[in-house]
């Protein structure tokens, strides 16, 4: 599926686009953004305690982080990502799911902006990098890792179960 709007040129993507106050040029951007881009777009709020170590606000969310949802049908919920759509701007999570008329249980997509990361997939180097590199406390790192790390296993799960949808 494919969003079609008027007066939008798909090909018309400026990198170089910083802000402006208008509506329209904001959802031009976000709609016409390529899927890396969006990744990057579509970062989430640490937990409190993650801020405080290590003074970053939010990261990009990634399959494996273990997040809170914070608005709609499923509040309160927490569970590990199982799949990111970047296309829609979505996620799911493992357990907000709802069971459709004919019996069938499926993964409700939820926006990005409305959940909380508790816990941090950093099974890849990569991503420990770039903590590293966007930390103002680089010693605290260790201790985030150590601390508030998902599982191995819960990372293998949750890519199976995405796997499925």
């Amino acid at each position: 599926m494919v969003l079609k709007f008027k007066n939008i040129d798909y090909s018309n993507w400026s990198k170089s686009w910083r802000r402006s106050k208008q509506p329209r040029k904001q959802r031009k951007y976000l709609l016409n953004a390529p899927i890396h881009i969006r990744r990057k777009i579509m970062s989430v709020m640490l937990n409190k305690e993650i801020r405080e170590l290590i003074k970053v606000r939010n990261i990009p969310i990634r399959v494996g982080d273990y997040v809170k949802i914070l608005r709609g049908r499923f509040r309160g919920v927490e569970g590990l990502v199982i799949k990111v759509d970047a296309k829609r701007y979505r996620i799911f999570v493992e357990n907000a799911k709802y069971t459709t008329k004919t019996g069938k249980e499926v993964y409700y997509p939820i926006h990005y902006s409305k959940v909380m990361i508790l816990k941090l997939n950093l099974s890849d180097k990569k991503r420990i990098e770039i903590l590293m590199r966007r930390a103002k406390n680089k010693d605290k790192v260790e201790e985030v890792i150590k601390r508030y790390s998902v599982s191995p296993d819960d990372v293998k799960k949750a890519i199976e179960l995405g796997r499925n949808i």
